[in-house]
């Protein structure tokens, strides 16, 4: 047979395959495969081994579905309504020939799995579909330890229905006696954390640790339940070959079961947060019975089977039920601790140790008080002292801080007045001083506002004067989620504190222009920058509105020392009935008009949001007035640090962008959504342009020319970091870290980066990024610049 012809009748034989794939049964299809090869002098195919479903009837246990088993490999996976990534998944897993069944068990989905995989055309006698009727809620442990029962192979490989398996994975990923293999969130790539829940090991060792803890009945620390009990028995954990395994992006709320929708409070947010359900989740491990194997599963029969198995759309099915009873409820008491203590380590993290001191009602109050991101220090001591029914008040916390204590006989009523007059003006007035209680004879009205000893922690609330509070826009002071306030009062300053409050206040009231500073750092910073220079020219008072969100997730203060007002809250949608001027340059929201000229003469306020240079006709519009207001900011001592790590000035520095380009705009803060489809396609062209290898070459030609012995690196991957390190070694300085995400952390490393990129006099950047033209703002000295793809 010569070479085209065996490619023919290869051809041939696969075009059978497919078509036989109807109403033969598995044996006869496998005789009818092996004779064709063989008449055909053709090797015989590796064929997976199709088990036959043994005689079911409604009543039967779940256990009568898998009488033996067979050698040979399950791939079992669950899903509830998630059949998108499923239909896009399983093709990969069902084009390995190692794969002998597909064992999908359908959670309740509205449309059952059977039918989206008939109406999408995906066809396989290996897979079986489990359907479960009348489950009012996802629960992984439940449906997962249904799969490996029903599993008829002694290879169990468990995956997400969002797992995409590559063709090179058998080869790579070999089960050896003794192992198991399992994802690791540890080693994983960025955006593919989520493999830490893909495994595969031998029936018998699941199955004999018990499969997953059924006592854990939400998202979180199921994976690592089972791990350290597989673990425990003496097996290895093997890490998965990262590069055989993709997953497929979503957002947690479909992983967590989150409803979306507005949240109010961090009530509303920390239940939903991954965080949390893992901690809570190992609580209830760790309190309830040690799961193990011969532990009672859920009981489930079956509730109908077609005639062979095999459906009206061909999808072989069985679909079960529960018996009725749950032996493994967990009691509402040991739930109720387990979010309890759950939410004290979080808040810890957030707040400090002190969090771990309150009690449930107190907690409560805490979570009700603010948005969880909003919360403080303050608010913490507000929820342990004497009157934690403050925290439900709207509006920025004042702290009247008693310098120097009261001295005894001194008049309290001006305390008094200083904290109604904070009252009247929307904020709410809080008590401290050097002792551990206010003392005795003060006036009554002082008693019942809440008090913090003066060396407790609460932060570093933003400092103001009398005639601030007396006068300020209320707007600026009594906006809620706003920056804690603080109003020093020194003990020889309660005599006059009276008179001072009633004389009248003599300061103008200036305009206010509000910038509504959008997006990442960099964009954030370009449009303060504008807005306050014109604000300096136009004599209006400046009002940063830095609300933290996906693109930016940290406040003004995580980042710079900043006195000036700030609201944490947007009002865009409230400002204009308000009677202020709205201005939004946001290109993908609606009603926006980027660029639109700002009338400074209009005697209202101003609000403009925006992440782009604000345009007022020419006012302030210059390079160096906008960058003055950059420069003079404070970073946070924390930045400081972090730039004074590092060997600087270098003689070159090199910002590399590439994270949102083509296939990586998988993270919330790149993806489509937030740009128009013009502005998206640009980013993907100018991240292609900002490739490392691009740069190499240019730096490699200024270190030729004598022109970089030293070079800094700020980069967005840590591969990029990888590469250069192996590159340019003791040339390289740059600031190691573990996290590339848009937290308060990371986002202080990348000021730090931004601060030490402008201290060299030559810099690569990337084109379309605002992170390189930040590092021209705060560079204290002109800077060459050459940017990718236009410059080199």
């Amino acid at each position: 047979m010569s070479a085209g012809d065996r490619a023919a009748t290869c051809a041939e034989l696969q075009l059978l395959a497919r078509g036989l794939r109807g109403d033969a049964t598995a044996a006869g299809r496998r005789d009818f495969l092996i004779a064709f090869a063989r008449s055909h002098g053709l090797p015989v195919p590796e064929l997976p081994n199709i088990r036959a479903l043994p005689a079911l009837s409604p009543g039967d246990p779940v256990e009568a579905c898998t009488p033996a088993i067979a050698p040979g490999l399950s791939v079992v996976t669950c899903c509830r309504n998630r059949t998108g990534n499923l239909l896009r998944a399983l093709p990969s897993w069902l084009a390995l020939a190692q794969v002998d069944e597909v064992v999908v068990v359908d959670w309740t989905s509205d449309t059952p799995v059977a039918e989206a995989l008939a109406q999408a055309g995906l066809s396989d006698p290996r897979i079986l579909v489990v359907r479960v009727e009348d489950e009012p809620r996802w629960i992984l442990t439940y449906a997962f330890n249904l799969g490996f029962r029903v599993a008829g192979f002694d290879t169990i490989l468990k995956t997400d229905a969002d797992i995409v398996l590559g063709p090179d994975f058998p080869d790579r990923n070999r089960l050896e006696p003794g192992c198991f293999i399992a994802g690791n969130w540890r080693t994983a790539p960025q955006g593919q954390e989520y493999l830490n829940g893909f495994f595969m090991i031998a029936r018998d060792a699941l199955m004999g640790v018990g499969g997953f803890n059924e006592f854990i009945h939400s998202y979180g620390w199921d994976d690592e339940d089972i791990y350290t009990r597989i673990e425990a028995t003496g097996l290895v954990r093997r890490d998965v070959d990262v590069d055989t395994v993709h997953h497929l992006p979503h957002d947690d709320a479909a992983r967590t079961g989150g409803t979306g929708g507005a949240c109010v409070t961090a009530a509303d947010t920390l239940p939903r947060d991954p965080r949390f359900l893992i901690r809570a989740n190992r609580f209830v491990a760790n309190v309830m019975p040690a799961w193990r194997g011969g532990m009672p599963f859920l009981p489930f029969v079956v509730r109908a089977v077609p005639d062979g198995g095999v459906a009206d759309h061909g999808a072989r099915v069985i679909t079960l039920s529960r018996q009725g009873w749950e032996p493994s409820a967990v009691p509402d008491t040991v739930q109720a601790d387990a979010r309890h203590y759950a939410a004290l380590e979080l808040l810890s993290w957030q707040l400090g140790r002190a969090a771990m001191g309150l009690d449930r009602d107190r907690c409560a109050r805490l979570l009700r008080a603010r948005t969880q991101e909003a919360l403080t220090k303050l608010d913490l001591e507000i929820a342990l002292g004497n009157a934690p029914q403050v925290l439900e008040a709207p509006g920025r916390r004042l702290v009247i801080a008693l310098e120097g204590g009261v001295p005894a006989g001194s008049p309290t009523e001006g305390l008094v007045a200083l904290a109604e007059m904070a009252a009247a003006r929307g904020l709410v007035p809080v008590l401290s001083g050097p002792f551990a209680a206010l003392p005795r004879g003060l006036s009554e009205p002082l008693y019942r506002l809440p008090f913090v000893p003066g060396w407790h922690d609460i932060g570093t609330p933003e400092a103001v004067t009398l005639e601030t509070l007396r006068s300020g826009p209320p707007e600026m002071l009594a906006a809620r989620g706003g920056a804690d306030l603080r109003i020093a009062v020194p003990k020889d300053a309660l005599a006059g504190l009276g008179a001072a409050l009633a004389a009248p206040a003599v300061a103008r009231q200036r305009p206010v222009l509000y910038v509504d500073a959008q997006h990442g750092m960099g964009n954030r910073l370009r449009a303060i920058g504008s807005a306050a220079a014109i604000a300096s020219h136009a004599d209006r008072a400046l009002v940063i509105v830095w609300q933290p969100d996906h693109h930016c997730d940290c406040r003004l203060g995580d980042l710079f020392d900043y006195s000036g007002p700030v609201l944490e809250s947007a009002f865009v949608d409230d400002a204009a009935t308000r009677g202020i001027e709205v201005y939004n340059y946001m290109p993908v929201e609606p009603g926006s008009r980027k660029d639109a000229e700002i009338d400074l003469a209009s005697p209202r306020d101003i609000y403009v949001r925006s992440a782009f240079v604000l345009n007022a006709g020419g006012v302030g519009g210059d390079w160096d007035a906008q960058n003055r207001f950059l420069q003079a900011l404070r970073p946070v001592e924390a930045v400081r640090d972090l730039v004074a790590a590092v060997r600087h000035p270098n003689a070159l520095a090199a910002h590399v962008r590439m994270e949102a380009g083509a296939g990586r705009d998988n993270q919330s803060y790149d993806r489509p959504d937030n740009w128009t489809d013009q502005d998206h396609a640009l980013i993907h062209h100018w991240r292609a342009q900002s490739h490392f290898t691009r740069f190499m070459e240019r730096i490699d030609a200024l270190i030729a020319q004598g022109a970089a012995d030293t070079l800094f690196l700020a980069a967005d991957l840590p591969e990029i970091y990888d590469a250069f390190s192996d590159r340019y070694a003791d040339r390289l300085a740059f600031l190691p870290r573990d996290i590339y995400d848009r937290s308060a952390e990371q986002l202080r490393y990348g000021l730090a980066d931004a601060i030490l990129l402008g201290r060299a006099p030559r810099l690569l950047g990337s084109t379309w990024s605002s992170f390189s033209e930040l590092a021209t703002r705060l560079a204290p000295a002109p800077v060459v610049v050459e940017m990718s793809g236009t410059d080199f």
